[in-house]
């Protein structure tokens, strides 16, 4: 028997090399695509724009030096040239980094990409222009500096976010950048307009923006549209739902986006393909083209490797006759589409794979896209719809066939009610079914995230490391189905926790899982759960909670969204409205029942589930005597593992083992 290959660790994290995103030629005969690495000694990412043929015929070249981060790639519409968004540039005075700016490149090896205007603040949401003479992006308004360690005065509920941490007030707005001459402002006033589409003809763009007049509580999102000239900006979607990713139809009179009808608890909802006439009185509630199909759109595949990526607009094929999107069902992320008059939904890929992102040519015939799978991170890969797929690059072959990287066996078991629960398992390194093994059960986020067909790093190190890992989902997931994905709405810590109480059930069933070493992490409402589970069971051995919850009372007021997603969760339950049901619901009341060694892994910068969630667990557990180490990671935010500084994501992948094998 020849040994098995040696285990994947914390540190090869280092040498993956990272593709999130891909952009097809107009004429389809090229790719263009970012490859993200880590600088270990600057403690940062550096990312290289290559180019290569469609058909794999010849190798990639790179476009760019990868000094610093180029991301986000953009064909021209003659497909000469290439906008991206880099940090390239000295970091201006005042500030700790360079801006993320526009820049143009027309060709490979030594041609230096083209700054095409200098903005203070990050560049996102690049689109050019259907004749190429310029580009659209959104920007924060200029501002007055104020120094830093000056007060900071707020008077709107929205002050800070996790992404962009706390907030000065300046607002996002769509500008025009020519490749030649000044940029222009299209948008202004006191909200935030984003992702811009740009009508066929050029004349006007549609945007998200949500400008209701009670904006600041409400968590509505329009599409909107306003004339490339300049003027007046039109609603074109209700003002009730939450309404993003805008595309036009070829002859530029139907607009179509991705979304919900209701605002509310609209991350527990299918989000769906809607459709909207241009002209607002002729629009109604707009129509949702996928009718009975029982899943959502978007790439809701969670993995270590990348947050979720940003959804595919809506994409016409250019008769008008269907329009493609990325759609999820349980565990998979594929290309679909859809007949533009609704109905008719069929999948044009097929896999058990994850497709992270895609993007189309112009004449509709070929995609190009990343593709992960539970045992590879993400290549290039491109395709006709309803075709095969075609690998063009093996970014991470070398590593990955140099370490055990552990296939992963589905699952399916019985949880509360009778409802059937899907789940993964993954084998330790070196397995013989006649030992017994440790298990280490895994609890994704969101709640609404979704386990499947992709990539952890976290996962495989603990396969490496000799566990079992068990990946289920439990009802709130996404990708089962509308009522499947709101069953643990108002029920956190209930019929969830059964699910995954009798998903460990069933793998001890399997025979070779050592009843005695099971172990438990999560991270988010998989901290939560992990914090719930450890206050009302004693049968894990150690536990890992990441980037956790443990008082719904005090997250309702301190999260960057917990005014609007406890209340929602929580079934409506607020502080001072049924305010003991936040209390039961909570870990932290249950903390004397915890006898479970529990290590508390948090960043400094989570405004997503702040730190002083997991302060409050550490405490507790300190006054009463209880074994718990809390692990604090400077500089970083809730996306810490997905993310986040290089050296603390190694860190953190370390420490989970670590603390399992310390507790055998």
């Amino acid at each position: 028997m020849s040994p098995s290959p040696a285990p994947l660790t914390a540190e090869d994290l280092a040498a993956f090399a990272f593709v999130h995103e891909v952009a097809i030629s107009p004429d389809g005969s090229r790719v263009a695509y970012a490859v993200r690495r880590m600088d270990l000694e600057a403690n940062r990412y550096r990312a290289v724009l290559f180019v290569g043929p469609a058909d794999g015929g010849s190798p990639a070249q790179a476009w760019t030096d990868g000094k610093a981060e180029d991301a986000a790639p953009r064909w021209s519409p003659d497909g000469e040239q290439i906008a991206f968004l880099s940090d390239r540039g000295e970091v201006p005075a005042g500030k700790k980094r360079t801006p993320k700016n526009v820049f143009v490149v027309d060709g490979p090896g030594g041609r230096t990409p083209r700054a095409l205007r200098a903005f203070a603040d990050d560049c996102a949401d690049l689109a050019w222009l259907p004749d190429g003479s310029g580009v659209v992006v959104s920007v924060k308004d200029a501002g007055t500096a104020q120094p830093e360690d000056a007060p900071k005065v707020y008077d709107r509920l929205r002050y800070k976010s996790d992404d962009a941490g706390m907030l000065d007030l300046r607002r996002k707005h769509l500008w025009l950048v020519p490749l030649r001459g000044e940029p222009r402002e299209l948008t202004d006033g006191d909200w935030d307009d984003l992702q811009p589409a740009v009508a066929p003809d050029g004349s006007a763009i549609a945007f998200t923006s949500n400008r209701s007049a009670d904006r600041d509580r409400n968590t509505v999102s329009d599409i909107w549209v306003v004339p490339l000239i300049g003027g007046e900006s039109m609603r074109v979607t209700t003002e009730r739902g939450q309404y993003t990713n805008a595309s036009w139809s070829p002859d530029a009179k139907t607009i179509t986006c991705l979304g919900t009808a209701e605002a509310v608890g609209a991350g527990a909802r299918n989000t769906r393909v809607w459709r909207f006439p241009l002209k607002r009185e002729a629009g109604g509630s707009g129509e949702d083209l996928l009718g009975s199909w029982d899943r959502t759109t978007g790439s809701r595949v969670m993995s270590d490797i990348r947050g979720e990526p940003a959804a595919l607009a809506p994409t016409w094929t250019p008769d008008g006759s269907r329009i493609v999107f990325i759609g999820s069902d349980q565990g998979t992320a594929n290309l679909y589409s859809v007949r533009s008059a609704g109905g008719d939904v069929r999948a044009e890929s097929l896999g058990e794979h994850q497709l992270v992102s895609a993007s189309l040519d112009r004449a509709g015939r070929c995609f190009a896209g990343v593709i992960a799978t539970a045992a590879s991170p993400g290549d290039v890969v491109t395709g006709s719809p309803g075709g095969a797929l075609k690998v063009l690059t093996s970014l991470n072959a070398a590593l990955l066939n140099a370490r055990y990287i552990a296939a992963p066996e589905h699952v399916g078991y019985t949880g509360a009610d009778g409802w059937t629960i899907e789940g993964w398992i993954l084998k330790p390194r070196g397995f013989d079914a006649q030992e017994k093994w440790p298990l280490v059960l895994e609890i994704h986020g969101g709640p609404h995230g979704a386990y499947g067909h992709s990539f952890f790093h976290e996962f495989q190190v603990l396969a490496g490391r000799g566990y079992a890992v068990l990946y289920t989902n439990p009802r709130g997931s996404h990708a089962y189905g509308d009522t499947f994905v709101r069953a643990c709405v108002g029920d956190w810590g209930g019929k969830d926790y059964e699910d995954l109480m009798a998903g460990v059930d069933h793998a001890l069933g399997l025979g070779w899982i050592d009843p005695d070493r099971l172990y438990v992490t999560g991270g988010s409402y998989g901290g939560f759960m992990t914090n719930w589970i450890v206050g009302h069971t004693d049968r894990f051995k150690a536990a890992v909670t990441q980037r956790s919850i443990s008082n719904n009372v005090s997250a309702f007021g301190t999260s960057d969204i917990g005014w609007h997603f406890w209340q929602y969760e929580m079934g409506d339950a607020t502080p001072w409205r049924d305010g003991h049901k936040l209390v039961e619901r909570s870990p932290l009341t249950y903390i004397t029942n915890v006898d479970t060694p529990l290590l508390i892994l948090h960043a400094e910068q989570d405004f997503r589930c702040p730190i002083e969630q997991a302060e409050q667990f550490f405490v507790a557990l300190k006054v009463l005597g209880k074994e718990a180490v809390f692990v604090r990671f400077q500089e970083d935010t809730h996306e810490l593992t997905r993310g986040g500084k290089p050296r603390n994501r190694i860190d953190h992948a370390r420490r989970i083992a670590d603390w399992f094998d310390a507790h055998p």
